[in-house]
Protein backbone atom coordinates (compact mmCIF):
# COMPACT_ATOMS: atom_id res chain seq x y z
CA UNK A 1 0.00 0.00 0.00
CA UNK A 2 1.31 3.43 -0.87
CA UNK A 3 1.69 5.76 2.10
CA UNK A 4 1.63 9.40 1.13
CA UNK A 5 2.38 10.68 4.64
CA UNK A 6 5.90 9.27 5.04
CA UNK A 7 8.94 10.04 2.91
CA UNK A 8 9.40 6.40 1.87
CA UNK A 9 5.94 6.32 0.29
CA UNK A 10 6.56 9.55 -1.58
CA UNK A 11 9.94 8.38 -2.88
CA UNK A 12 8.39 5.26 -4.40
CA UNK A 13 5.82 7.43 -6.08
CA UNK A 14 8.40 9.85 -7.53
CA UNK A 15 11.22 7.44 -8.50
CA UNK A 16 10.11 5.14 -11.33
CA UNK A 17 11.07 1.49 -11.19
CA UNK A 18 13.56 -0.20 -13.53
CA UNK A 19 10.79 -2.02 -15.41
CA UNK A 20 8.96 1.17 -16.13
CA UNK A 21 12.18 2.81 -17.39
CA UNK A 22 12.59 0.06 -19.98
CA UNK A 23 9.13 0.68 -21.39
CA UNK A 24 9.04 4.13 -22.91
CA UNK A 25 5.56 5.58 -22.83
CA UNK A 26 4.71 8.46 -25.12
CA UNK A 27 4.10 11.55 -23.08
CA UNK A 28 1.50 14.06 -24.07
CA UNK A 29 0.84 17.60 -22.95
CA UNK A 30 -2.54 19.07 -22.35
CA UNK A 31 -3.05 21.68 -25.03
CA UNK A 32 -5.60 23.72 -23.15
CA UNK A 33 -5.55 24.63 -19.50
CA UNK A 34 -8.64 23.78 -17.54
CA UNK A 35 -9.94 26.33 -15.12
CA UNK A 36 -11.82 25.70 -11.91
CA UNK A 37 -15.46 26.69 -12.04
CA UNK A 38 -18.14 26.41 -9.43
CA UNK A 39 -21.85 26.81 -9.88
CA UNK A 40 -23.70 29.04 -7.48
CA UNK A 41 -27.12 28.10 -6.22
CA UNK A 42 -28.71 30.82 -8.33
CA UNK A 43 -27.20 31.41 -11.72
CA UNK A 44 -26.57 35.02 -12.81
CA UNK A 45 -29.12 36.30 -15.27
CA UNK A 46 -29.82 39.40 -17.30
CA UNK A 47 -33.42 40.47 -16.98
CA UNK A 48 -35.46 41.44 -20.01
CA UNK A 49 -36.11 45.01 -18.84
CA UNK A 50 -32.36 45.77 -18.76
CA UNK A 51 -32.13 45.51 -22.56
CA UNK A 52 -32.24 48.91 -24.23
CA UNK A 53 -35.77 49.37 -25.64
CA UNK A 54 -34.64 52.08 -28.08
CA UNK A 55 -32.91 49.44 -30.21
CA UNK A 56 -35.13 48.18 -32.97
CA UNK A 57 -35.56 44.42 -32.86
CA UNK A 58 -36.96 42.62 -35.83
CA UNK A 59 -39.98 40.38 -35.10
CA UNK A 60 -38.07 37.31 -36.32
CA UNK A 61 -35.50 37.74 -33.53
CA UNK A 62 -38.07 38.07 -30.77
CA UNK A 63 -38.60 34.82 -28.90
CA UNK A 64 -42.08 33.63 -28.02
CA UNK A 65 -40.84 31.51 -25.11
CA UNK A 66 -42.10 32.86 -21.78
CA UNK A 67 -38.99 31.86 -19.83
CA UNK A 68 -36.74 33.57 -22.38
CA UNK A 69 -38.72 36.78 -22.06
CA UNK A 70 -38.38 37.00 -18.29
CA UNK A 71 -34.63 36.43 -18.05
CA UNK A 72 -31.68 35.66 -20.27
CA UNK A 73 -28.86 33.47 -18.95
CA UNK A 74 -25.32 34.82 -18.88
CA UNK A 75 -23.88 31.30 -18.60
CA UNK A 76 -25.45 28.37 -20.41
CA UNK A 77 -26.94 25.60 -18.29
CA UNK A 78 -24.67 22.67 -17.57
CA UNK A 79 -27.15 20.32 -19.21
CA UNK A 80 -26.77 22.21 -22.51
CA UNK A 81 -23.18 20.98 -22.96
CA UNK A 82 -22.97 18.61 -25.96
CA UNK A 83 -21.05 15.97 -23.99
CA UNK A 84 -23.83 15.81 -21.40
CA UNK A 85 -26.75 15.76 -23.81
CA UNK A 86 -27.54 12.07 -23.28
CA UNK A 87 -27.08 11.97 -19.49
CA UNK A 88 -29.24 13.16 -16.66
CA UNK A 89 -28.05 16.07 -14.56
CA UNK A 90 -29.01 15.28 -10.99
CA UNK A 91 -26.95 17.81 -9.05
CA UNK A 92 -27.65 20.97 -11.02
CA UNK A 93 -28.95 24.12 -9.36
CA UNK A 94 -32.70 24.17 -8.84
CA UNK A 95 -35.08 26.62 -7.25
CA UNK A 96 -37.46 24.05 -5.78
CA UNK A 97 -36.95 24.77 -2.06
CA UNK A 98 -40.31 24.70 -0.32
CA UNK A 99 -39.90 24.00 3.39
CA UNK A 100 -42.50 22.18 5.45
CA UNK A 101 -42.77 20.85 8.99
CA UNK A 102 -43.01 17.28 7.70
CA UNK A 103 -39.69 17.53 5.87
CA UNK A 104 -38.05 19.16 8.89
CA UNK A 105 -39.33 16.37 11.15
CA UNK A 106 -38.19 13.71 8.69
CA UNK A 107 -34.67 15.12 8.48
CA UNK A 108 -34.07 16.39 12.03
CA UNK A 109 -36.77 14.76 14.13
CA UNK A 110 -36.37 12.55 17.18
CA UNK A 111 -37.13 9.32 15.32
CA UNK A 112 -34.55 10.06 12.62
CA UNK A 113 -31.97 10.84 15.33
CA UNK A 114 -32.59 7.48 17.00
CA UNK A 115 -32.09 5.54 13.75
CA UNK A 116 -28.45 6.52 13.14
CA UNK A 117 -25.33 6.30 15.26
CA UNK A 118 -24.50 10.00 14.84
CA UNK A 119 -28.09 10.91 15.61
CA UNK A 120 -27.96 8.95 18.88
CA UNK A 121 -24.70 10.73 19.72
CA UNK A 122 -26.41 14.07 19.08
CA UNK A 123 -29.24 13.12 21.44
CA UNK A 124 -26.72 12.07 24.11
CA UNK A 125 -24.86 15.39 23.82
CA UNK A 126 -28.11 17.30 24.19
CA UNK A 127 -29.14 15.16 27.18
CA UNK A 128 -25.75 15.80 28.80
CA UNK A 129 -26.27 19.56 28.40
CA UNK A 130 -29.78 19.17 29.87
CA UNK A 131 -31.48 20.69 26.84
CA UNK A 132 -35.22 21.14 27.10
CA UNK A 133 -35.89 19.87 23.59
CA UNK A 134 -33.68 17.13 22.21
CA UNK A 135 -34.77 17.54 18.59
CA UNK A 136 -37.68 18.71 16.43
Amino acid sequence: MLCLRCSRGLSTLVVPSIASRAVQRPSFKASAQRTFTSLATRRPTIFHFSINPSLSISPSLVSTDVSAETSLDIFPKISRHPALSSTQIRCGPRNTFSPSHFVRKRRHGFLSRIRTRKGRATLERRRAKKRGTLSH
